[in-house]
């Protein structure tokens, strides 16, 4: 934990301070011992955004496979479905309630793939 500045978000470590004992922060601002609180809320949800964006990185690589399965292979086509399906279900598990911008980024950009590289060739 550490106390953070309100004003410029510098952080310092508690135990260079007296305990409970407010301090002037070198912008001037005057940091309370409350605010280790607000350092420890912070800390939280940067660990919460960094887990999202593993979590998105990971549904981006399984859905650029699926497209390179398209492009470059002949996967068949009942396959594609069940990789999409599965796709499908870790995005639900990952992302709750974006079912349907799924549909619309991903199960689009698919089918427009389909089209353009198998049933166009």
């Amino acid at each position: 934990m550490a106390y953070i500045c309100p004003k410029c978000g510098a952080e310092y470590d508690p135990s260079l301070f007296q305990f409970g004992i407010p301090f002037r922060c070198e912008c001037g601002e005057i940091v309370r011992p409350e605010h280790v609180r607000a350092a420890t809320e912070e800390a939280r949800r940067r660990e919460e955004e960094k887990k999202e964006e593993e979590a998105y990185r990971m549904l981006q690589r399984r859905a650029d496979r699926i497209a390179f399965l398209i492009v470059a292979t002949d996967y068949p086509r009942v396959d594609i479905e069940i990789e999409t399906r599965n796709l499908r279900r870790l995005c639900d598990r990952l992302f709750p309630g974006k079912g349907e911008l799924f549909r619309m980024v991903y199960e689009a950009r698919f089918r427009r793939l389909w089209q353009q590289f198998r049933e166009g060739a």
